[in-house]
């Protein structure tokens, strides 16, 4: 009973490290320095002057059963950048939070043409887990 009890625990923790590769390790370096105009993915510097568009592609989500049991999938939103300079080269960058991605599309938005709707990027409140906090509260102060 023991052995199924740790062979299931073994593969249970292969499959978190599979999520965790898989939705946390594969992004890309972003950084974005509006004063100086220019972003850098991963070790690569491009000024906003050589960017004609902007486009952005969802990419594989995470499934709900990964959602649940798995802390690196709660919340990821995977998505794919490409900046398609005037060059004729295109640069793509991995996103894997709606947030970071809303932010750097927005910042960019005044400065390079987005084919994009922004606002569809912008996080959502948890009203589920905000609900459940209330709950547990509640629980725990009709306690007192």
């Amino acid at each position: 009973m023991i052995f199924i009890v740790l062979g299931l625990l073994i593969l249970f923790l292969i499959w978190q490290f599979k999520m965790f590769k898989k939705y946390a390790l594969s992004v890309d370096r972003f950084k974005l320095d509006v004063p100086a105009r220019y972003i850098m993915v991963n070790k690569e510097r491009i000024i906003f002057e050589e960017i004609d568009f902007v486009t952005v592609r969802e990419l594989e989500q995470p499934s709900a059963l990964e959602k649940v049991f798995s802390r690196s999938a709660s919340s990821v939103y995977m998505a794919e950048v490409s900046f398609h300079l005037k060059s004729g080269y295109e640069l793509a960058c991995k996103f894997n939070h709606k947030g970071t991605l809303y932010k750097a599309l927005t910042q960019l938005q005044p400065f390079v043409q987005i084919n994009a709707n922004v606002a569809d990027y912008k996080p959502q409140v948890g009203w589920v887990a905000i609900l459940m906090v209330l709950i547990i509260l509640g629980f725990l102060l009709s306690m007192l």
